[in-house]
């Protein structure tokens, strides 16, 4: 569902069905959400999607953003911000959209506004971004990657590696090969977290083992769909 709502109150405000929490001066503007969606203090997040139990941290920012299931990002983080056009005359904005309402004057009237569009950047699931990390607009960063605190993403991420610094690099990965090909076949973000309750998830190959067992019962005939 389309989901916009702007707290301007000194108090989280909660909304229920579905259920999303906005601190103080948090905001989602035009975003389409499913459920469980968390964003803290001075945060906004403008015309994207959300997936179910996605998390953000203070005086971030995200929009233009496709976000998968279970991801969270820590604070001051940026994804998505508009990249400015580079063969243009200028780098400023009067080129392309009517500014009178920002500068008092303009070029262009009429509240026009040809800038060229950026591409969404496409967000995995379980995906986490360390506090004061950038991410550039366009980029795609696979299903359970982290991005280290302070990095500044300009190209894809691959699924499962650890990314850090500027331009971001891949240090390591979180498991091996066969252990991530395991997880991404398995796909358990697709349960809610009433599915997982009594899982040992520090023990990875027995939570894998678990979890592969009850997404199986889910996918018998007439059980209900995850």
């Amino acid at each position: 569902m389309r989901f916009h709502q702007i707290n301007s109150g000194t108090e989280q405000v909660l909304s229920t069905a579905p259920f999303v929490r906005l601190a103080a001066g948090a905001a989602l503007v035009g975003c389409d959400i499913v459920d469980n969606v968390t964003i803290d203090k001075h945060s906004c997040v403008s015309k994207s999607e959300l997936g179910r139990y996605f998390g953000l941290g203070c005086f971030s920012y995200v929009t233009n953003a496709k976000i998968g299931r279970y991801c969270t990002f820590g604070a001051r983080v940026s994804v998505g911000a508009f990249s400015h056009p580079t063969n243009w005359l200028s780098i400023h904005e009067f080129q392309y959209r009517d500014c009178s309402q920002i500068y008092g004057d303009t070029v262009l009237g009429g509240g026009v506004n040809i800038a060229p569009p950026n591409a969404p950047t496409l967000i995995g699931n379980d995906v986490w971004i360390g506090d004061n990390a950038s991410v550039r607009t366009g980029v795609t960063i696979g299903t359970g990657a982290i991005i280290g605190m302070g990095a500044v993403v300009v190209a894809d991420v691959p699924p499962y590696a650890i990314v850090g610094g500027n331009p971001a690099r891949v240090i390591r990965y979180r498991f091996d090969d066969a252990v991530i090909a395991e997880l991404l076949a398995l796909q358990w973000w697709q349960l809610d977290l009433a599915d997982m309750k009594g899982i040992d998830f520090s023990n990875v190959a027995g939570a894998i083992a678990e979890l592969r067992q009850r997404l199986g019962a889910r996918q018998q005939p007439g059980a209900a769909a995850p």
